[in-house]
């Protein structure tokens, strides 16, 4: 595994040294953060796996893990990470930064105290704009792995993101939280375009309602229209996968729930065409102008 993983490490670095300007520049990824009202949800589940079979439909992938001090995706993946962001505002390239797992997927842990405003100046930012903006322009998605619930760095990572995907469950505390998690970025902040994932239904028929239900109130009550992506159904053979360390499309592709993963991404990719991006620069534009606002709104309370 190791062996690979160096292997595709390499092909990163020379890709970024010769390369960067085989795409056009303003083909960059399109930043979409994943989020849950509560834990437990399976969400850092969902994105490998929902990351796996956009991978198999072509689509060039990178997570970043920003759920700090819970580092689930390496876990998930079986990756022991030699470094984090941290490290790339200390001097390092990105190129020796990113994760390369042996299923196709990259991702970049976050490391401790990634995204907390005391950690990280706008200055900081700024170089790491400029680092992320380089290598945006290799892949096509990014998928932000984002903490459960809405605190203040969730928040500004989701409200910087192109789209958001909400992950839930039909359990009524689930569906509770979820419709407490909408409402909250609803008050705090502009949400992005926002579709669901009614993770570990019974049937799909039981997800379809609970998706319906959930889209209904919050069309109703927060005057926000949500769109269903899709549905992933109970399955033993998950948690299998997990206590393996392996994606469940991986470990069993056949499994009800490998199919349900493969065919979210579908669903994704056959609609993800009318979806406007901004990308990883935008993302960060919007980010630095959430905590300037923020640290405007601090001053002003100090004062």
């Amino acid at each position: 595994m190791n062996d690979q993983a160096a292997r595709l490490r390499a092909r990163m670095q020379h890709a970024l040294g010769d390369s960067l300007d085989a795409r056009p520049r303003e083909s960059v990824a399109k930043v979409i953060a994943v989020g849950s009202g509560k834990g437990g949800v399976g969400k850092s589940n969902f994105c490998v796996n929902f990351g796996m079979g956009l991978a198999r439909e072509g689509v060039r992938v990178l997570i970043m893990d920003t759920d700090v001090g819970f580092a689930n995706i390496e876990v998930l993946l079986n990756v022991t990470p030699s470094h984090s962001l941290l490290d790339a505002l200390s001097g390092r390239r990105l190129a020796d930064i990113v994760e390369h797992s042996v299923y196709g997927l990259s991702f970049i842990s976050g490391g401790n105290g990634l995204f907390d405003s005391s950690t990280l100046s706008v200055e900081d930012y700024g170089r790491l704009l400029a680092q992320l903006h380089e290598l945006s322009v290799l892949y096509d998605i990014v998928l932000l792995d984002c903490g459960a619930g809405v605190n203040e760095v969730s928040r500004q990572l989701i409200s910087a993101s192109d789209e958001l995907i909400l992950v839930t469950t039909p359990e009524p505390t689930s569906m509770t939280d979820a419709y407490a998690f909408m409402k909250l970025l609803v008050q705090r902040s502009a949400l992005p375009p926002t579709r669901v994932v009614v993770n570990r239904a019974s049937s799909f028929a039981a997800a379809k309602r609970s998706a319906e239900t959930l889209m209904s109130v919050t069309t109703r009550f927060l005057d926000v229209n949500i769109e269903a992506l899709g549905y992933i159904l109970e399955d033993a053979v998950v948690s299998e996968a997990v206590m393996r360390q392996v994606p469940v499309v991986a470990h069993a592709e056949k499994s009800r729930a490998a199919s349900c993963y493969l065919q979210v991404a579908t669903n994704f990719v056959r609609r993800d065409v009318v979806t406007p991006r901004v990308g990883v620069s935008g993302f960060f534009e919007r980010l630095l102008g959430l905590r300037s606002r923020k640290g405007g709104r601090d001053s002003g309370h100090s004062a």
